[in-house]
């Protein structure tokens, strides 16, 4: 699974930041997402109960409005991006991602060269950073499907290919791989963090909000499109997954 939905980014900030080494402290939820680059030094930070362990050349996210602990055990500097978007799920799982690509610096200072406070809408900036995004789900990828099954890759591919498709299911997907449910579930959640149906349902989604930035579809048009018999099923899981209908979608996040 991407480790990033697609959404749009709405503002930035990049900072440079240094801090000395202190003990284990409480950061309060932020009403941003915080996306780290670790030039020197070392940090300890604990969501969620699962430690990370931030050093350098790392790259750390932290979600929007999640309380975390954090411990500097070496002096450290670092860059750092806060941002938001349109869909406050888009970047929801915490990471720190060790041996990027010397490029992944390169983005980060260059987004932060770019960055002026008096500008509200820095299109420069914008542009490096979805390429920013780009090269680190690249890194991510690599790193997963070096060690993932070649049946739990198919797996993946044949969701992004069939979701479209009313029929398909996981299931169906199982028998066509010759492999247990069970065991289908336990290892693509492993390697994609999410099991497949979310998966699936995930995907029909980001299409569905594809779909609805296009006029001239109907709701029943979109159902269909995105894999649902059901018109009514379709709109309950859209709300679900978004927290408001299609349509309401459409006019709160797409047409402005």
């Amino acid at each position: 699974m991407n480790r990033f939905k697609k959404s749009p980014v709405i503002s930035l900030k990049a900072y440079e930041v240094k801090t000395e080494k202190h003990s284990r402290v409480e950061v309060k939820g932020r009403p941003f997402f915080s996306l780290t680059y670790r030039k020197e030094g070392e940090a300890k930070i604990k969501i969620d109960n699962k430690d990370f362990l931030s050093r350098k050349n790392c790259v750390t996210l932290v979600p929007k409005n999640k309380t975390y602990t954090t411990q500097i055990t070496e002096n450290t500097n670092f860059f750092a991006i806060h941002f938001d978007c349109y869909d406050k799920d888009a970047f929801s799982t915490p990471f720190v991602l060790e041996n990027v690509s010397p490029h992944v610096f390169e983005l980060f200072e260059a987004i932060l060269l770019a960055y002026s406070p008096k500008k509200s809408c820095n299109l420069e900036c914008f542009s490096l950073f979805y390429e920013l995004l780009s090269e680190i789900e690249k890194t991510f990828a690599s790193k997963n499907e070096d060690k993932t099954n070649p049946k739990i890759k198919r797996a993946r591919e044949e969701i992004e290919e069939r979701f479209s498709d009313v029929s398909f299911n996981i299931s169906e997907l199982s028998s066509l791989l010759s492999i247990n449910s069970s065991y289908l579930r336990r290892e693509f959640k492993k390697a994609y963090s999410v099991t497949p149906i979310t998966y699936l349902k995930k995907t029909r989604m980001q299409n569905a909000v594809s779909l609805l930035s296009l006029s001239g579809f109907s709701i029943e048009e979109l159902a269909e499109k995105c894999g649902y018999a059901s018109t009514s099923y379709f709109i309950q899981d859209f709300h679900k997954m978004k927290g408001c209908s299609p349509l309401k979608y459409k006019e709160r996040y797409l047409d402005n």
